[in-house]
């Protein structure tokens, strides 16, 4: 069984997490309701790492021409996880604009620099490919997707990354408008994502009505509910006998086979959490996870720049692929101590309460 929940440690909007990290999240405090002992969810961090390695070696391996599809699945493990941490703090004291206040002070201040880092790089000619049209570009800020959906494609912002972070972002939007009701939270929220999904089915939306109509937005409610079994050990049993049913029917749905076992993977490693003493701290992998929100911005930089560099002196493209993951890793890592975590200092007082962030992947 699993124990435990995040714990608040003061009447707030939504439950506080100490230390919140850079990125990701300084683990939460998990209350061991017989021993009454706190210990931290080293297990997520540790997913949030796997993830955004695996995002970057797939960049890094589509640019060399044989994509390693497999780390692609860390959008869906990021997707899931958003899910999970948004209901763990939260409880029923929570008010909307306070955590979408939190949510966006953690998530916007270092999208909006990579962002005009990269608009910067294109105004000096660096970026031919990249056309500055000033409405995606203030579209890019506003996390609203601009354009059309052709070919299956996914609707860019000028970050292409950020498309998921647009994805993040309407869902803290859902969430936090769901946070007016007394009850029943999670079940409104699954109806209206899932209502959202089906009309994209029956409509075939293009522009932003496509980007907000996405099958992979049923990873947050699939989160959701793994959250719920999480918060409310209770009603687990009865949480899990809905919830078992419905991942099977997903796997006939786009991107169902993969949220579901992402899903099940994330409920793996929660109930190695709340066994014994939880996983164990590995110091490395924790980095790694502190640092994945840096690691996923700025992964375009470094990879652009080995793999121009590296074609010009004729690097066998596999070389550039190892050289380009490392730099994008070892770049993001150097980003999260020496930007993002000051700017988490900087914001630190006014956020309404430290929450816990999940970075979108690519």
């Amino acid at each position: 069984m699993w124990l435990g929940r995040v714990e608040d440690s003061r009447a707030a909007p939504y439950r506080q997490v100490p230390g919140d990290s850079a990125v990701t999240m300084e683990e939460p405090d998990i209350v061991d309701r017989p021993a009454v002992a706190r210990r931290r969810l080293f297990g997520l961090q540790y997913l949030r790492a796997v993830a955004a390695t695996g995002v970057v070696l797939f960049h890094a391996t589509e640019a060399a021409g044989a994509p390693w599809r497999i780390g692609s699945r860390g959008i869906d493990l990021f997707f899931v996880l958003s899910g999970f941490l948004m209901i763990a703090i939260t409880d029923g004291g929570a008010r909307p604009w306070p955590f979408f206040k939190d949510r966006l002070l953690r998530i916007a201040p270092l999208y909006w620099i990579v962002t005009t880092a990269l608009i910067m790089v294109a105004v000096v000619g660096l970026a031919p490919y990249m056309t500055l049209d000033p409405v995606r570009i203030l579209t890019s800020f506003a996390f609203i997707p601009y354009g059309d959906l052709t070919a299956g494609r996914i609707i860019l912002p000028i970050l292409p990354v950020g498309w998921t972070l647009n994805a993040e972002m309407l869902f803290y939007t859902l969430f936090a408008l769901i946070l007016v009701l007394p009850r029943y939270r999670m079940l409104v929220l699954t109806c209206i994502i899932c209502g959202l999904v089906t009309l994209g089915f029956l409509c075939g939306p293009t522009g932003a009505g496509a980007a907000w109509t996405q099958p992979i937005l049923l990873e947050f409610v699939a989160g959701g509910w793994v959250g719920m079994a999480w918060v409310r050990p209770e009603r687990r049993r009865r949480i899990f006998l809905f919830l078992l049913p419905a991942l099977c029917v997903w796997t006939a749905l786009p991107v169902g086979r993969v949220g579901a076992m992402v899903t099940l993977i994330l409920a793996a490693v929660l109930f190695f959490e709340a066994r014994g003493a939880g996983i164990p701290k590995w110091r490395p992998l924790l980095l790694l996870g502190d640092a994945s929100y840096s690691i996923y911005l700025w992964q375009i930089f470094p990879l652009q720049f080995v793999f121009v560099l590296g074609q010009r002196l004729n690097v066998p493209p596999a070389i550039l692929a190892i050289i380009a993951s490392l730099a994008a890793i070892g770049g993001g890592i150097l980003a999260y101590l020496l930007l993002e975590r000051p700017l988490l200092a900087l914001f630190h007082r006014q956020r309404t309460r430290h929450g816990i962030t999940i970075p979108a992947g690519p």
